[in-house]
């Protein structure tokens, strides 16, 4: 017994333009029929628009209004000072962690933007 008796049967190799032709037809077959250019398709019906009255659409704006109301009084909003406590807290954070890393590393981050005489130091990209 030899092996090509019992290897399965090659496919042919289609060209590049018998694959393109193979899938045109394959297209073609699942698409419909162009529509004639005298026959127009029916438009579909368009959706039905709810209307609401205006007394149901005045209450709703009322309880939606009072709602926003509602969450905006329960919601604290920062002043200035407390803008300006917390630029400062943040700030003091950062020049820790700005001291912590020269003590460990023994030089200043490299990734820190200005330079000892204050000029822009670009970053290694």
């Amino acid at each position: 017994m030899r092996f090509y008796e019992f290897a399965p049967q090659a496919k042919p190799v289609l060209k590049i333009s018998q694959q393109q032709q193979v899938r045109q037809h394959q297209l073609q077959a699942n698409t419909p029929p162009t529509p004639q250019p005298g026959n127009k398709p029916a438009t579909p019906a368009p959706a039905p628009v709810k209307v609401y009255p205006k007394s149901w659409q005045h209450a709703w704006v009322q309880k939606y209004l009072a709602a926003k109301i509602a969450r905006s009084a329960q919601t604290i909003y920062p002043n200035d000072e407390d803008i300006a406590k917390a630029y400062m807290i943040y700030a003091d954070a950062q020049r820790k962690a700005d001291r912590d890393y020269e003590a460990v590393h023994g030089q200043k981050d490299p990734e820190d933007g200005w330079g000892d005489d204050h000029r822009w130091v670009k970053r290694d990209p």
